[in-house]
């Protein structure tokens, strides 16, 4: 089969690798439709610190059962994800079903072989989310995004009425704020700077968006909604760390979506005192998020299209991923076919 095999930072290639073989808790999937992530690029790039070279990257999927164990729900030609997180198992947390807050957390496609930029890959029945058979594939491709918007808006605690801004309308951001609004906030504020996206933002129904180069984003907050309940940062730079903090009421919530670009920064500690404010961290997802998110995108109440920029073929892998870099202001999310 063909894939893009990492073996170090830069250096990866399309290239003829063996097919994988299934064990006997394996299910075999033709990948029909992966997207490429912003943390796909960190990694081919070298900016990820938990990669373990070679492998094949990629998590972000829709395939197509092959072959299966038999009576454990699934039969060839069903429509499937998967679940790329791994756990030892044994401690609490993933017993739990909280793998990402495991010692010996991993990630496919990042530390654990696996990755979906090739033409079939297999995965543990365990891990395996079988999709309803009328989701397309490129729907299918962003069920795993939309599952970091629904976990990120349950760490949040949105409710209904709540009224939410979200800073960054990239495609986790564009995520979270129908995620946001499908859990009952009442007024939802998109700050991005990129013309591009705010057009998507506007075509995906949302009437406060705010280009933050251009307006004082705490005047065009204060002016139009006054007080802020939650906040979601998906950008993670010093300035959106104070804006967050500086326009949340007392008692309001602050989630970091985007958490490894504010290490080292510093925290503002005065307001987070003064106003008695949570600041929690949304990393990824459990396992029980990615029904949600299905059903959600399935209600129409999260919508994926006007989000995808492009499909290629993995042939031109490169290509995606320098539009993905070079052309922000164009691109927001690219997805292949690895199997055409």
């Amino acid at each position: 089969m063909k894939g893009i095999y990492l073996t170090g930072p830069n250096n990866f290639s399309l290239q003829e690798l063996n097919d994988p073989v299934p064990g006997k808790n394996d299910v075999l999937i033709k990948v029909r439709m992966a997207g490429i992530c912003g943390s796909d690029v960190h990694l081919l790039r070298g900016r990820n610190p938990f990669a373990a070279y070679p492998l094949v990257p990629g998590h972000e999927y829709l395939g197509e059962v092959l072959q299966a164990p038999k009576g454990r729900g699934l039969r060839k030609g069903d429509k499937v994800t998967v679940f790329p997180e791994v756990g030892c198992g044994k401690c609490p947390a993933c017993k739990e079903g909280r793998l990402v807050h495991c010692p010996e957390f991993k990630f496919v496609g990042v530390r654990v072989p696996g990755g979906c930029f090739c033409e079939k890959v297999v995965a543990p029945c365990e891990r395996v989310v079988k999709l309803p058979k009328t989701m397309k594939d490129e729907e299918g491709a962003m069920v795993e995004p939309t599952a970091v918007a629904v976990h990120a808006v349950q760490r949040g605690g949105v409710k209904k009425g709540d009224k939410v801004v979200v800073i960054g309308g990239g495609t986790i951001g564009l995520l979270t704020a129908q995620a946001a609004r499908a859990f009952g906030a009442s007024r939802v504020v998109v700050s991005e700077p990129i013309a591009e996206r705010r057009k998507i933002a506007q075509a995906l129904g949302f009437k406060l968006i705010c280009n933050p180069l251009d307006h004082d984003l705490l005047a065009y907050i204060k002016d139009e909604i006054r007080h802020v309940d939650v906040v979601f940062d998906v950008v993670g730079i010093k300035k959106t760390l104070e804006d967050s903090q500086a326009m949340l009421r007392p008692d309001g919530t602050l989630v970091l979506i985007a958490l490894p670009h504010i290490e080292g920064l510093g925290v503002p500690y005065q307001p987070i005192f003064a106003k008695e404010l949570r600041v929690i961290g949304s990393r990824t997802y459990f396992l029980k998020d990615f029904p949600l998110a299905i059903r959600l995108m399935q209600a129409k109440k999260i919508r994926v299209k006007p989000i995808i920029s492009e499909i290629l073929p993995l042939a031109r892998f490169q290509e995606g991923l320098d539009h993905l870099e070079r052309e922000p202001e164009k691109y927001v999310k690219v997805l292949v076919r690895p199997s055409e």
